[in-house]
This record gives C-alpha cells, sequence and structure tokens, in this order.
C-alpha cells in the first residue's frame, strides 16, 4: 500500500471513528455532517469523497466488524487446536466483537438500515459444519445428534447471550452458556 492509500484510509478511519463517537453521543439524526468533520478536522467536502450519507459510516462502520470476525474465524479454522476448543474459540470471538461494539449494533439496528452479511452468514455456517464433523469423527463430538441442531442450538447460543436480561456480565453469560452446550455436545466414554 502506498503512502496515499494510507492516507486515504486514515482520513477515512478518523471521519469514521468521530462520526460514530457522536452517534452515540448525539444520535445519527442530531449529528450534522459538519460536526464530524470538524471534529475530525477535515472540511465538509471531504466528507462525501468517503462517504454519501451519515447511514453510510454505520454500514461501513459495521462490515469492518464483520470482516474482523470473518479474519478471526478463518485463522481459527486454520488452526490446530481441537474441535471442543475451535467451537468455543468461534463463541468467544463472536461474543467479544458483539460486546465491544454493541452501542454501534444498537445503532444499526434503531435505523433498521439495509442488512449486511453477518459473521454468521453462509461462510460461518460452513465453518461450524466442519468442525462439528471434525468433532464428531474423531470421536469428540456425538454422532446421535443432527449437525442441523447442534448448528441451530449454537446459533440459539448467540442470540441467547445477545438477548439476555441477566445481570450476570456478558462474556461470563456466554461462558455458562458454552459450558452447558458443551456438556450436551461432548462424546460419553
Amino acid at each position: 500500500m502506498d503512502r496515499r492509500q494510507r492516507k486515504k484510509l486514515q482520513v477515512q478511519k478518523s471521519i469514521v471513528d468521530v462520526a460514530i463517537k457522536l452517534f452515540i453521543e448525539k444520535g445519527v439524526e442530531q449529528t450534522t455532517v459538519a460536526e464530524i468533520m470538524e471534529g475530525a478536522d477535515f472540511g465538509i467536502g471531504t466528507f462525501y469523497n468517503y462517504f454519501q450519507s451519515k447511514e453510510d459510516i454505520l454500514k461501513y462502520a459495521l462490515a469492518q466488524k464483520i470482516s474482523e470476525a470473518k479474519r478471526s474465524l478463518e485463522e481459527l479454522n486454520q488452526s490446530s487446536i481441537n474441535p471442543q476448543q475451535k467451537i468455543s474459540q468461534i463463541l468467544l470471538i463472536l461474543g467479544k466483537i458483539f460486546d465491544d461494539n454493541q452501542q454501534l449494533f444498537k445503532l444499526y439496528r434503531i435505523h433498521s438500515l439495509s442488512p449486511i452479511q453477518p459473521p454468521h452468514g453462509p461462510e460461518f455456517k460452513d465453518l461450524l459444519v466442519n468442525v462439528i464433523q471434525e468433532g464428531q469423527k474423531n470421536g469428540e463430538f456425538r454422532v446421535t445428534i443432527p449437525i442441523e441442531i447442534v448448528t441451530e442450538m449454537f446459533m440459539g447460543l448467540i442470540q441467547s447471550a445477545i438477548t439476555s436480561r441477566s445481570q450476570i456480565p456478558f462474556e461470563e453469560n456466554l461462558k455458562y452458556k458454552l459450558a452447558l452446550f458443551l456438556e450436551g455436545l461432548t462424546e460419553k466414554k
């Protein structure tokens, strides 16, 4: 990447960082492009070199988080850890990304923007199925439970932790649910 491309990415990141901070503080509708650009220390015209609207910033920021999740999951898939550890890491990676970005996800939901492919899209499901099959093949996971049920339960874990009204902190909540899930999935010897 040359210097010009790095500079463009720095400007874009600065705009996004300031915009998200203002969106969280004031709301998307109440934040003006002028305020964003003043905070980023660029002229208003520069905004339109990168984004067409404030909503585009939300879409871009969420897409970046989803790309980050996909990269982490791809790296995990290539690792040599056992399937049970992979299942745990998948859930913890997704949970951490959600937990670290709850305000961004909330802003996105409030504005009901067009859907972005979530990290639990087709590639994620394929990864999860491969991990489960690997665990079943090597005797770690029960083969008596259909893979479709296991993937559905796994997705339910994530949804359950995200929507939980429990006073238990998010990551701890996720770890308890993961332990119960793995207890049911693991082959008893």
